[in-house]
């Protein structure tokens, strides 16, 4: 269970004179709240979808050149029904390939300088100057990933955007959806929410559905503007449903269409509804670089200490198909 606050861990040392001790103590309590997932936590906790899949889909993963997911293209056609001594077909199927995600590397630094750290080297002041500095970080990180993750075009060293994984066209894990009609998403031309929104996602929810060939559940997860949540809200006043769930250790109530649960994020472009099963989207993080935090280090020019904050990941699907967005939707 990751600690609910930072540095928690026992009374620093005092003096003047004990910078270099207390710096030793604060690196050991990052290095422990790292360790049990504070700094992963509290980066996902503020960014909705990244929530929805760390709680349902996250996977920590050792080594490899790069995130193979398997891929299902073609049915088994030698499954039929047989009597007696009947032959059963043993012809070799084809219909499945090996999709490969290059990992994404994130990194950052905590810098903390000189004349600062020896002015907070008294009872518990470099514990709060650490503290803002990794806080400082923490909310860096929030946004870049935040931002990219709903980026209109794929950038070449970034996460996989969610706008490009949704959609008919791209080439995502070196797949064609263009020449490849079965790794295609599911994107439906929409308008004016109150004339055509709620038809809009009863179809967009079926055909997700009908898409189900390999198993798979029904859409459980929304991700939207805050215009669209508010219009869809608005439409349920007479009958609205919420259900209670719990992040960053707080509770609070979702809207929910059918079985997804509805959010909204300021990055997702306006008109923009994304309609998303758990089953088949995957967060997956690497089990060395888990928004670890390395050594408070001196550089040999300059009054200061650095740590460097690193992670690597990256967001795959295994199913494109299955995979569902409206555009244009408007008030």
């Amino acid at each position: 269970m990751a600690s609910t606050s930072l540095f928690t861990y026992g009374p620093p040392a005092t003096g003047t004179g004990a910078v270099d001790t207390l710096l030793a103590t604060s690196q050991s309590v990052l290095a422990k709240l790292a360790e049990e997932g504070y700094l992963n936590d509290a980066i996902f906790n503020f960014i909705p979808f990244l929530n929805w899949l760390k709680q349902k889909t996250q996977v920590v993963k050792q080594g490899g050149a790069s995130v193979l997911v398997p891929l299902m293209f073609g049915k088994n056609s030698t499954f039929k029904a047989y009597s007696g001594t009947e032959q059963i077909d043993t012809t070799v199927q084809e219909g499945i390939t090996m999709a490969q995600y290059p990992w994404r590397n994130y990194g950052g630094t905590i810098s903390l300088v000189g004349d600062e750290l020896r002015m907070n080297a008294g009872q518990g002041k470099l514990f709060d100057y650490v503290k803002a500095k990794t806080e400082q970080a923490l909310m860096s990180a929030r946004d870049t990933l935040a931002i990219d993750l709903f980026a209109a075009t794929q950038g070449s060293k970034k996460i996989s955007a969610l706008p490009v994984l949704v959609d008919a066209t791209s080439t995502v894990a070196d797949v064609n959806s263009t020449t490849n009609s079965w790794w295609q998403a599911q994107v439906t031309a929409s308008g004016s929410f109150p004339g055509r929104g709620l038809a809009d996602l009863r179809t967009l929810r079926d055909n997700i559905l009908q898409r189900g060939q390999g198993g798979g559940q029904a859409p459980d997860f929304i991700i939207t503007t805050a215009l669209i949540k508010q219009l869809y809200e608005a439409s349920q006043v007479s009958a609205i449903r919420y259900e209670h769930a719990a992040a960053a250790d707080a509770s609070f109530d979702n809207l929910k269409f059918s079985q997804a649960v509805m959010e909204f994020d300021p990055n997702v472009a306006t008109g923009e509804l994304y309609m998303l099963p758990s089953s088949n989207l995957q967060l997956v993080v690497h089990a060395e670089a888990n928004f670890t935090i390395g050594k408070f280090v001196e550089p040999t020019n300059q009054d200061a200490r650095t740590a460097k904050v690193l992670t690597m990941l990256q967001l795959v699907t295994n199913n494109r198909r299955r995979l569902g967005k409206l555009t244009g939707v408007t008030a």
